[in-house]
């Protein structure tokens, strides 16, 4: 019996002690991850060297991520010798199927956790968030950066399919920008395929003030399609509005494959002035790429686009030429910042970019793939 004890002491002994140190490990994470976040917030508002930043977040999610850890020693490349974004293995969005891709090995008492679209029988990509406001916050700044500033914007969602799977990131983008511009009630403001009622908050929003007031109606593709077949779908219906559609892509198992041209003309008599916007992002992602027209998209300076060989992973092709689609968010710092997409595009010198569709073997989700000419 005083064996056993002695044996189970000890055991108990090291738990207690794997378990210290797994907490002090932790804290040491979330220092490094909240100076990482300070320095972001500093360069977002006053600029900064990118590059430089994008460096150090590999070597902290290098060696605080497991998972991506792992997947750098596997191709070999040692994070002291990177010198450069083109020397960085970016991680397959496919991992976030299979694995916890966070630098927090084990759940955290806040953390949120979005969940790709899927369709039936594909396995649902897990993106956890230890800090929603991080995301919330970002995500603003990134649509300020390239749409302009949503003061005065009145925000709605048409997303059938995402707001019946839940933990949408979109969803969640959404419902964040109605609650920061005044709307105390979002869930008002979202609209599976009730076409007649999207059009009776519109008809009220018109008959409130006497100036023109902008409203944003960011919506899944073959939504939009919908209630565009409808004669009193179109904007000149209410003239006090200065609508701007922004389309999310969307159209698997929903109708016919369409040219993102097509669709941007069948979309046109909903928006004032008769251009159609479109939203770039995924669940693996925290941040979005925006298009004011024609699916050309614009990012903030912390999420850059990366066009890779379809053949090679370390090679990177020149402006215009077509390949996979690498991104580097930096927005994604407890997870992972370096992420290779199913995705195909091809980038432009100004930075800007196309997204062309997807790889064969891809799963098709609700990323906007809507295709171009």
């Amino acid at each position: 019996m005083e064996h056993w004890v002695q044996s189970y002491g000890i055991r108990n002994f090291a738990v207690r002690l794997r378990r210290r140190e797994m907490m002090q490990n932790q804290a040491r994470t979330f220092e490094k991850l909240h100076a990482l976040r300070n320095e972001m917030r500093d360069m977002v508002a006053h600029g900064g060297h990118w590059d430089d930043f994008a460096l150090r977040v590999f070597r902290f999610q290098a060696e605080c991520n497991g998972p991506y850890g792992t997947f750098v020693k596997l191709r070999g490349v040692n994070p002291d010798h990177v010198g450069s974004i083109e020397q960085i293995p970016f991680l397959p969005v496919e991992f976030f199927q299979t694995h916890r891709i966070s630098v927090f090995p084990e759940t955290l008492p806040n953390e949120k956790v979005f969940l790709s679209s899927g369709t039936s029988g594909q396995i649902r990509s897990q993106h956890v968030v230890d800090d929603s406001v991080w995301y919330d916050d970002m995500a603003e700044q990134g649509y300020k950066t390239t749409l302009g500033s949503l003061d005065d914007t009145a925000f709605f969602g048409l997303l059938p399919g995402y707001l019946e799977r839940g933990q949408s990131s979109l969803v969640h983008m959404v419902r964040n920008f109605m609650s920061r511009t005044g709307v105390k009630d979002p869930d008002q403001r979202f609209f599976l395929k009730d076409f007649a009622g999207l059009e009776g908050a519109l008809m009220e929003l018109k008959q409130e003030g006497n100036g023109t007031r902008k409203v944003c109606i960011i919506g899944v593709t073959h939504a939009l399609l919908g209630w565009a077949e409808r004669e009193s779908a179109i904007a000149s219906n209410w003239p006090k509005l200065q609508i701007r559609i922004v389309e999310t892509g969307g159209m698997k198992g929903q109708g016919p494959e369409r040219i993102r041209a097509e669709v941007h003309s069948l979309l046109a008599p909903l928006s004032t002035g008769g251009v159609t916007g479109s939203e770039y992002g995924m669940t693996e992602m925290l941040s979005q790429a925006w298009s004011k027209k024609n699916g050309r998209f614009e990012s903030p300076p912390w999420l850059q686009i990366w066009i890779g060989s379809m053949s090679d992973p370390g090679d990177w092709l020149t402006s215009g030429r077509q390949g996979r689609i690498h991104v580097m968010d930096l927005t994604n710092l407890s997870s992972c910042s370096f992420l290779a997409t199913g995705d195909l595009g091809r980038r432009f010198d100004d930075g800007s970019f196309e997204v062309l569709g997807r790889f064969d073997h891809a799963e098709v989700r609700g990323c906007n793939l809507m295709t171009v000419e």
